[in-house]
């Protein structure tokens, strides 16, 4: 059994599998805090919550499968991190407006957008470079 998991999910992968799946646990583990902590300002969209973990179980499917049909799928998760960065920098750079020009218009919370957003393109840009490089050794 132990040999089975150990051929099927770690054998033959490279780097950037790894890469991918260590960017899909913490956009996760983002996801959950953003969710959690969300109180109902412009800053936290359910949008944004949906298309990560959707990202996040695109990515997981791709290395749970491992079929060679599917390879397109963590650009497709990419693509998902990519949407749900750009809704929440949409929605987080008006509260951040009001910090920059000293004027409260919109409110929010402005750490929690920077905060988040940060963690989210980080996460986007390793799911990203993971997506350009070989996912499996040659055999």
């Amino acid at each position: 059994m132990k040999t089975k998991l150990y051929e099927k999910f770690v054998k033959d992968k490279t780097v950037a599998y790894w890469l991918a799946l260590a960017a899909a646990a913490v956009m996760l583990i983002t996801d959950i805090i953003f969710i959690a902590t969300d109180l109902g300002d412009r800053t936290f969209s359910l949008v944004t919550f949906f298309l990560v973990l959707l990202g996040v179980i695109i990515e997981v499917v791709y290395a749970v499968l491992d079929i060679s049909f599917l390879d397109f799928l963590p650009i497709l998760s990419c693509t998902c991190y990519g949407v749900a960065v750009g809704n929440h920098w949409n929605l987080g750079l008006a509260t951040l407006s009001d910090v920059w020009n000293g004027v409260i218009f919109v409110g929010g919370n402005p750490q929690a957008a920077l905060a988040f957003g940060i963690i989210f393109l980080i996460g986007t840009i390793a799911a990203l470079v993971s997506c350009f490089m070989k996912q499996k050794k040659n055999n």
